[in-house]
């Protein structure tokens, strides 16, 4: 916390060195020190605030794709699909020789192989879904009895993060997933 507020002191004191330019392009030395010292003064007001709250922000992050893979659920679900996925295989190439033998038209042909692929989408969805359900009901369970303010994915926005600041709750949700919740 201590590193993003002094960040943000940094940033506007850029900010406030790029803004006070005059016409000619020379900078008001006095004025951007007399600025920069107000800020620091409202970035201690700041940490201050804080220190007294005593609450911190609280983060934590999960690495959803391990979570996904290594959930039991995961693999359930991939085997249903595949098992679907080979009917409507099948199907559509009881489709294909209805449409050799000249039985059906090719638009028939067309719209009922399309009906079969969209089913195979809409499984894919809804098995999707319900396992991201489950995730996203495990790590609220979490959030709220550890206290985090925020809980992110890894891949999509942590790049560094320290332990003392940002914990990965990844394998404590893949625990509770597995064992049922």
């Amino acid at each position: 916390m201590k590193h993003l507020l002094m960040g943000l002191g940094l940033l506007a004191a850029i900010f406030l060195l790029t803004s006070c330019q005059s016409q000619g392009g020379a900078q008001d030395i006095d004025d951007i020190r007399a600025k920069v010292a107000q800020l620091e003064k409202e970035v201690q007001g700041l940490k201050a605030q804080l220190a007294q709250s005593g609450v911190g922000l609280r983060i934590a992050y999960i690495n959803a794709e391990k979570v996904f893979q290594d959930y039991k659920k995961t693999g359930e679900a991939v085997e249903k699909f595949r098992a679907e996925a080979e009917k409507k295989q099948n199907e559509i190439k009881a489709l294909q020789d209805k449409f050799k033998k000249g039985l059906i038209s090719e638009d028939d042909f067309q719209r009922q192989a399309m009906r079969l692929q969209q089913e195979l989408q809409q499984l894919d969805l809804q098995l999707t879904s319900e396992i991201q359900s489950e995730m996203i009901k495990v790590i609220e369970q979490i959030a709220k009895e550890r206290g985090y303010h925020l809980v992110t994915q890894r891949k999509d926005v942590v790049l560094y993060a320290d332990p003392k600041i940002i914990e990965d709750i990844t394998y404590d949700v893949l625990k509770i997933l597995n064992q049922g919740q």
